[in-house]
């Protein structure tokens, strides 16, 4: 009887474990689609901004850049930015 019991608490531990580890990846990859999409617009914004006034700094959306964005959130949209300034002006 003893060992049911034992064995019932080690079963509801490691169930509630295995349901932690799953919102935690869940809220993860939200943050990170979060950021894909804010990327993407921020850097169609602020592209449509510098061509209105007339300064050459354009980013291009593709895969690097979201997965940048996504991965690094507003560090990684001022490195593709940074990135783009000194291959713009200094090369």
């Amino acid at each position: 009887m003893e060992n049911k019991i034992l064995i019932g608490i080690i079963v509801t531990c490691i169930l509630l474990l295995v349901i932690g580890v799953l919102r935690h990846r869940l809220e993860v990859l939200v943050n990170v689609l979060l950021r894909m999409v804010m990327g993407i617009l921020g850097i169609y914004l602020l592209n449509a901004f510098l061509t209105s006034q007339n300064i050459l700094l354009n980013v291009g959306i593709n895969e690097t850049t979201i997965l940048t964005v996504g991965l690094l959130g507003l560090p990684g949209f001022l490195l593709i930015y940074g990135i783009e300034f000194y291959f713009t002006w200094f090369k």
